[in-house]
Order: structure tokens, then sequence, then C-alpha cells
């Protein structure tokens, strides 16, 4: 009996989840898609088969050598989408190379064209759209992501049924609220952009090119819905007694899907495969990959959804950070560490967590090693926040924002 606990114990901090009776996950579910985290997943259902078909065959197409796209693959796959994302909805994929998968769709209450300017505009970093998700994320060829990106923004023309590109580009995620896990990583991404049956149509699909980096443990700071985190660079996972384990993402594949639903909707779709674990066990399960894509796409879709939010002021924060004096930067970058002081000291003990997790990894010296471009993408996210509202240490008591340097 003992055994089995520690094993499931075990999987748990490697995957980050909880019972599904521990409650939700309250990080971005809001009046307007009242669904909640947990029913989603709790009334995840197989992807059809004609749907999946589709999905294998865009997959291929995107992923493998000599394998010419046609859009027409994609017919099944789309009008799927088109049905499941006016209701908040999780599939489960079929297998790939021994890892599960997961879908979640969704409907976004803004202009396609919109949604692609935040998303494929050379001067906002997917850093600044996923801030749940993505901790830090940059091209390795800015000239290559220039093109790539003006190509999408502008799609086919003339006589072309698609456009496409490829990217390369370096991740690092955010910590998972229970194991605390964080790593980073090396894509490849494949983009089309094509017109089916009317539809404007872009895929977005990635591969991890290797293994990522052993995890180190990071924590939420103040409320997850808030999406703002402490990275302590120490090694392992949070729970206690597994603080020495290092898991590692072996395997990751995505294929997002996003077409226009007429002049002021876009669905959005997210297809992924994920094989993680300890010394070569994956332990990922669909369900655990849906919880990770629901945080994803809902803040992404907060953003979009926001009618203070465009990709000139995206792109207006980004610029302003980038050029940042020291003096200035420095001083937002200790405003930042002097609330996660004060959360860590109001803190309290977190699920399977009897110590103070904030407590057990600020390290002072620490913090003063991050790199100079990580703080920046500190500041851009905080930015984004209080232009939802939801700003946090850049905050006033009175709950006003104050002017970054």
């Amino acid at each position: 009996m003992r055994l089995h606990v520690g094993i499931m114990l075990l999987f748990i901090a490697l995957i980050g989840t909880r019972p599904a009776d521990a409650g939700d996950v309250p990080v971005l579910r809001t009046a307007d898609h009242a669904s909640s985290t947990q029913d989603i997943v709790d009334n995840m259902r197989p992807l059809p088969a004609g749907a999946q078909q589709s999905l294998e065959a865009l997959f291929t197409a995107m992923t493998a050598d000599g394998v010419p796209f046609s859009p027409g693959s994609g017919r099944a796959l789309i009008e799927f989408v088109r049905r499941a994302c006016l209701e908040d909805s999780g599939w489960k994929l079929a297998s790939r190379q021994g890892a599960e998968g997961a879908a979640y769709m969704v409907k976004i209450e803004a202009p396609f064209q919109h949604f692609l300017s935040l998303n494929f505009t050379p001067g906002i970093p997917d850093y600044a759209v996923f801030p749940a998700s993505l901790r830090y994320s940059t091209s390795l060829d800015s000239n290559a992501l220039i093109r790539v990106y003006s190509l999408l923004g502008a799609g086919p023309a003339g006589g072309q049924t698609c456009v496409s590109g490829r990217l390369g580009g370096t991740e690092e995620i955010t910590p998972n609220p229970e194991s605390g896990s964080y790593f980073s990583y090396t894509n490849s991404r494949t983009f089309n952009r094509f017109s089916l049956d009317g539809c404007d149509v872009l895929l977005s699909c990635a591969q991890m090119t290797s293994p990522s980096t052993l995890s180190n443990r990071g924590a939420p700071v103040g409320p997850l819905n808030k999406a703002l985190y402490y990275y302590s660079e120490k090694p392992g996972l949070n729970l206690p007694g597994m603080t020495w384990i290092s898991s590692q993402i072996t395997r990751s594949s995505t294929l997002s899907v996003y077409f226009s639903l007429g002049s002021n909707e876009t669905a959005a779709a997210s297809f992924a495969w994920l094989n993680a674990g300890w010394k070569g066990m994956n332990v990922i399960r669909a369900h655990h990959i849906l919880h990770s894509q629901i945080t994803t796409l809902d803040f992404s879709r907060r953003i979009a959804e926001n009618p203070d939010v465009t990709a000139e002021r995206m792109a207006a924060i980004v610029n302003d950070a980038s050029h940042m004096s020291m003096a200035g930067l420095n001083t937002d970058y200790n405003r930042y560490l002097a609330y996660v002081r004060t959360c860590r000291d109001n803190a309290k003990p977190g699920f399977l967590c009897r110590s103070n997790i904030l407590q057990d990894l600020y390290d002072s010296e620490k913090a003063l090693t991050v790199p100079i471009p990580y703080r920046r993408a500190l500041i851009v996210q905080e930015q984004v926040r209080s232009l939802l509202g939801i700003a946090t240490w850049s905050a006033e008591p009175n709950g006003k924002t104050v002017a970054m340097r």
C-alpha cells in the first residue's frame, strides 16, 4: 500500500494535477465563459473519427518532409471546430508516438484579423499574448520572423491558394501551480494560411526539436487569475520529500487552428500531445494537457476580447520595455521582488504542501541573477495585466497603476 501511495504522489508531483474533487483552478473563467474548468475536463470526449483523420492529415503535411499540403484535407476538422467552439469544449485525441493528446476549442468575440494582428506582429512576442503559459520566448532568426509574419498577415494574394513559413524559437514556460515545475526548450514552428470554402484559416504547428531542460521550481504569486509567477532557478519539484526529482518534457507537438466565424468572431482550437515525466516514464494523460490548454487559451482570449488591447498598444508596450533605462528597469524589477516578498509573507500552504512555497523558494541573491531580457518580459506582462485591469506589483494600494519607467 505504501508503494502505491508513493507512486500516486510522484505522479501528481510530476504532472501537477489535482483530483477532480479538490475544486476548480480559478484561473481564467469569466462570466461570459461560465463553464468551469473542471466541467470542461469532466465532459471531455474522444474526437470523432472524421475530425481525427483530418487532423492527422494536416499534422503530417505540416511536419513530414515531402508531403504536399492540401487545404482540403482540413475540411472535416475545420467544420467540426466550427460547431464545437460555440461552447467551450475539450476532446481526447488518439495517441501519437506513445503520447496522449487533448484538444480545446473556443469562440473568441473578436475579428479574425484583430486576433492575427495580436499573435503575428513581429513586435509582439508570444510571451506578451500568452502570459499564463510563457515566461519568455524568442525567435532564433529575427529576420525570418519578420518575413514569415508579414506573409501570414497579408495572406494569399493573386493566384496563391496558401502562404506558408517556418521558424525556430526558444521558450520557457510558467511554473505548474501544484508541482512548481517549469522548463525551457527549442521548437520548430510551421505556418499555413489559406482560404477554404470562403473561410480564412491559419494553422500553426510546433514541435520540440529536442528534450527540454530538467525541471526548475517556481510558484504562482498572488491570485492564479493574474498569471504572475516567481522563478527560483532551483532544480526539482515543490512537493515535500520530492524536491530532488527532476522531471523533463521529452516530446511535445501542437497544432493550433484559427479561422473567421464572421465579421466579429474567431474560432480557436488547440491540439496537443505531450510526453513528460521522470527517467523516461511518461505520466501525462489527456486531462492534464487539457487543463494547461484551458489556462493558456482562455487568457489569450481574455486579451483579444478586451477593447483596450490593440496590436499597436501591445507593440508599444514591448518597445517601451526594450528601450527602458537600466535604472528604470531595476526600479520596476525591485517593485516586483517587493510584491513577491509581500505575497510570501502572507501566503498560506498550498494543495498537498504543508509549507509556504514562496518562503522555501525565495532567494534574494538568486533573484538578482535573472537575465535582463527576462526582466523586460516580466515588465511587458505586467503592462498587459494593466490593460486588462488586473495589475499586480505595479498597482498602488488604492488600485491605481503606477506608470512604469
